[in-house]
């Protein structure tokens, strides 16, 4: 498969979201392994290592992200790098603190940007009538009109701060994690972790391989710290599905 060839993107046609209903209204999430047909769950993989267009993203205030491009981060030295990383986050004006790598594929499309054939490809079958139809199938939601998407690296030392997905005015229904990484495991950190009111982990999901994890918005979230005993990328496609 050539870097610039734009994956074959299919679901898994076993699935069956409508036996899920009852299990995802009383939680408000789920797991849902196998998403993807096993050829195209390889082949997604693969255009996310081979992708090049990776920004160090990292939360600056409400609204507001830094983004570092990795011919930036890469002219520094590492100690530069990381002293940079960590001055931003700790000048964050909110609650939320986050540093990732990502590839802004539907706001660089809607904004009329340069977007390679392979992510334009990853937003078309989120949009697809499929991919949607098993979300209105799943939660029994109507108002499901269009899906949003980035693709997202999570290096050691990589994060994301307790939030809930909120955005004023941005009709988002629910958000979507589908995990792109072989062989990853609890104690690699990456963990998406659901908080309830005290604060404690409710529950924890690893980022098992084409399983894809799904949850109504607003709900607090966490993605734990990756640690250095990962030895590849924690690759996902995530983003949020709106109403109208």
């Amino acid at each position: 498969m050539r870097a610039d060839q734009p994956p074959t993107l299919r679901l898994n046609g076993t699935l069956r979201p409508d036996a899920w209903r009852d299990a995802f209204a009383a939680h408000r999430r789920l797991h849902v392994p196998e998403i993807l047909t096993p050829r195209s769950a390889r082949e997604l993989h693969q255009t996310l290592m081979d992708a090049e267009d990776w920004v160090r993203c990292i939360h600056l205030a409400a609204d507001q992200d830094v983004d570092i491009t990795m011919a930036e981060l890469n002219a520094m030295t590492q100690a530069d790098r990381l002293a940079l990383e960590h001055s931003l986050v700790d000048s964050s004006t909110d609650h939320i603190k986050y540093v990732f790598d990502k590839i802004r594929i539907s706001s660089q499309l809607e904004a009329g940007g340069s977007v390679a054939s392979p992510m334009r490809a990853i937003h078309e079958f989120v949009n697809a009538p499929a991919f949607l139809d098993f979300f209105r199938r799943l939660t029994g939601d109507t108002r499901i009109a269009r899906a949003d998407v980035m693709a997202t690296r999570y290096l050691p030392g990589h994060f994301a701060s307790a939030h809930a997905d909120e955005l004023p005015n941005a009709n988002r229904l629910y958000a979507y994690v589908l995990n792109l990484t072989p062989d990853w495991h609890a104690d690699q950190g990456g963990v998406l972790m659901f908080l309830d009111p005290d604060g404690h982990v409710a529950e924890g999901y690893v980022p098992r391989f084409n399983a894809l994890n799904v949850f109504a918005v607003p709900q607090t979230h966490a993605v734990s710290v990756v640690s250095r005993l990962a030895k590849a990328p924690r690759h996902s496609v995530t983003g949020w599905i709106h109403a109208l």
